[in-house]
């Protein structure tokens, strides 16, 4: 891995094949599992970006004819490329633009996930619950101030896709909702009023309403949106003349685009 090195115009491809465990999140698979003290095998290979999928369709055997129960590819391509196991079709969810601010290194979730809700002009989507339960792919450009500098990290992509995804789903369990915000406060500062009326907004959860989108975990919070769903993801790092950070970005379902073996 550590000798891709993405050149200008080409981001890193990420995918796998094989079974994938319940409820396990391809980035984590072919990203955040490989490498999570900081990204460093992927420092060259993810500088511009990332895309990841989960490889669907006839199965992917490797060039030396080993049998092998999944596979792993690491490549560099073009990002206006076509994904190579899924066709996107509808369009659930898009925003443009949200702010970010500063944009510190920690709570990045978070910060995703509020910079989408509170982007109320910048976001359209299709009726709440749309794509419930179905295939999706999330495609997002991370927009970095002039003068900092910004890498698809594992760490990065994966706080990223979430806060996307959680920003488009709602949170059911309002009776729980108050002790999870009043936390969530605490680690971010926001007023846990406005983080339970986030949480619990239903009008642009487009990926559908889940009894616990976020779960109570020792002193603090878990947070478990619906990414396992995500069959694909791209995540661009793109400078700007701004002094500030952004995040823009569409949500599509999609549809593999082979067959599975034995079916036609």
């Amino acid at each position: 891995m550590g000798t891709l090195e993405a050149g200008a115009g080409e981001i890193l491809d990420a995918s796998y094949a094989g079974a994938k465990p319940p409820g396990m999140d391809v980035e984590n698979l072919v990203l955040y599992n490989i490498d999570t003290a900081a990204g460093g095998c992927f420092r060259l290979s993810a500088r511009h970006g990332v895309r990841f999928e989960m490889a669907a369709g006839p199965r992917r055997d490797p060039s030396s004819g080993v049998s092998s129960a999944c596979s792993y590819r690491y490549r560099l391509i073009r990002p206006s490329s076509d994904l190579s196991y899924w066709r996107p079709g509808r369009r659930l969810a898009s925003c443009t633009r949200a702010a970010l601010g500063r944009f510190p290194a920690s709570r990045r979730l978070e910060q995703a996930w509020r910079a989408i809700h509170h982007a109320v002009a910048q976001v359209d989507v299709a009726s709440p619950g749309a794509g419930e339960g179905m295939p999706f792919a999330v495609f997002l450009t991370l927009g970095y101030p002039r003068g900092r500098t910004a890498t698809a990290s594992p760490e990065l992509v994966k706080a990223l896709i979430d806060g996307t995804v959680a920003a488009f789903q709602a949170h059911g369990d309002r009776a729980g909702a108050g002790e999870i915000a009043t936390r969530v406060a605490v680690g971010t500062g926001w007023p846990p009023g406005m983080i339970t009326q986030m949480l619990t907004d239903d009008r642009r959860a487009v990926l559908g309403i889940t009894g616990k989108l976020v779960h109570l975990r020792g002193a603090g919070v878990q947070w478990n949106p619906a990414d396992h769903l995500c069959m694909a993801g791209q995540v661009l790092c793109a400078a700007t003349a701004e002094d500030t950070w952004t995040l823009s970005g569409n949500i599509h379902a999609v549809e593999p685009r082979y067959a599975e073996p034995g079916t036609t």
